[in-house]
């Protein structure tokens, strides 16, 4: 064999070493990577790196990152359930009254944690889930530090449920996840709902979520499917009746600005002050029913809990030419303000007689609801069949009515209007709100 031929020969060698080591070297880059083990690995990081860095990456990484997001946040319900479940059940087995009166105040906080969590999921899921995926992609829960926090309190609340506590209340790490929950759905709403929130037929059923997440006062009146517009099957008819107590909402006309006219911030505001008082009842509650729980397992070794002071919450705002004024007080400012004590009496037995014509302070919210399967709300999804919530349909085949109907007894005795209603309804054909 020549010279030149070898040559050419070792020359033919090399160059496909060096080809294949290439290919190999561009196989490890996170782009190419199978999205199973790219999964694998961004489960491993904290998840507020995943949100905020490598979600930016690429739009392979940006896929992953958002498949990974939206699943712990799923998952993160499922695990608080079991750890709640599991300390209820360990309550009737503790050896000593010091236990259970620690084990009754990590539930009280997982209570709380709870109830930040549902709200959550009522506001996103929607969005981070779509029952109709041809409407808008899919979003994102980027709130990694949030699922960061939430973690972290359900392994404190699994090794350590001491942990969640202080001396008088939640700890410090269940206030401040509290805080970042309202934060971000403020933020959610106002900034990635708003974008693609463009029909009824987007956002739902949003309405009713939100109010399912009242911790009391829920009842269903009515409920049957029936046959929609052009013989379709399946359509959800629901009469829903919400209680708060000691609540208030009022509606008042006033000039409207000349831009105040977007249906999409008018939705957004109607949310947001749906969602601050069933948030503010839900706390009032639970401080109140805390606070007896406590009492219950008062013993001589074991000091006296600390009453809750009276405390109020309301909130205003204007869009569109409406004014609201809306709130409510938990029943220690409600009997500070409508009933009295008799000094005489000693502290164990004082007990608070109401003044003759106090108002009544019940917020009766009214809801009629009718709409296809995809936009039902989520308390009652599990109960349709699989067929009518799977089956692709167009805009134009959905159906959605909702009106809200409000009663406050507080504000006819204020002399202020003491009725409300919002309507929800799909749009015509080609129609499209903005």
């Amino acid at each position: 064999m020549s010279y030149a031929k070898r040559l050419r020969l070792s020359t033919g060698t090399q160059t496909r070493i060096f080809t294949r080591q290439s290919n190999v070297t561009r196989t490890h880059t996170l782009d190419t990577l199978p999205p199973e083990v790219l999964e694998m690995i961004l489960r491993l990081l904290p998840l507020h790196d995943v949100a905020s860095s490598v979600r930016l990456v690429s739009r392979q990484c940006s896929i992953v990152a958002t498949s990974v997001l939206n699943g712990v946040f799923y998952g993160a319900g499922v695990r608080l359930e079991a750890i709640m479940s599991h300390i209820e059940s360990t309550m009737p087995k503790v050896a000593t009254e010091t236990d259970l009166l620690a084990c009754s105040k990590a539930f009280n906080a997982l209570e709380l944690i709870r109830a930040q969590y549902r709200m959550l999921r009522a506001v996103t899921w929607r969005y981070i889930h779509p029952p109709t995926r041809e409407k808008f992609p899919k979003l994102c829960f980027y709130a990694g530090i949030l699922l960061d926090d939430l973690n972290n309190l359900l392994r404190l609340a699994r090794v350590k449920p001491s942990a969640l506590t202080g001396s008088h209340g939640p700890d410090s790490c269940v206030v401040c996840f509290i805080s970042l929950c309202k934060r971000f759905m403020n933020y959610f709403e106002k900034v990635s709902e708003r974008k693609v929130n463009r029909s009824a037929l987007i956002s739902g059923c949003k309405a009713v979520d939100v109010l399912d997440c009242l911790a009391e006062g829920r009842e269903v009146v009515a409920f049957r499917t029936s046959t929609g517009r052009g013989n379709r099957g399946g359509i959800i008819n629901m009469r829903l009746k919400y209680v708060m107590r000691r609540a208030w909402f009022t509606c008042l006309e006033v000039p409207s600005a000349p831009d105040e006219n977007s249906w999409r911030d008018e939705q957004r505001f109607m949310y947001l002050r749906l969602r601050r008082l069933v948030g503010s009842v839900n706390e009032h509650l639970f401080e109140k029913t805390h606070y007896e729980r406590e009492l219950l397992l008062q013993t001589p070794t074991i000091p006296s809990p600390r009453p809750p002071p009276a405390s109020t919450y309301s909130g205003y705002g204007e869009y569109g030419g409406q004014f609201f004024y809306y709130g409510n007080m938990n029943k220690y400012a409600y009997e500070s303000k409508f009933k009295f004590t008799s000094v005489d009496e000693p502290e164990e037995d004082r007990e608070t007689e109401t003044i003759h014509g106090a108002p009544c302070f019940d917020l009766v919210f009214f809801v009629v609801l009718r709409c296809s399967p995809e936009l039902a709300p989520l308390a009652i999804r599990s109960s349709l069949k699989s067929d009518d919530l799977e089956s692709p349909t167009t805009n134009h085949q959905q159906e959605l009515y909702l009106k809200v109907d409000v009663t406050c007894p507080a504000s006819v005795a204020n002399r202020l209007p003491g009725h409300f209603s919002w309507e929800l309804r799909s749009p015509r054909r080609g129609h499209r709100s903005f």
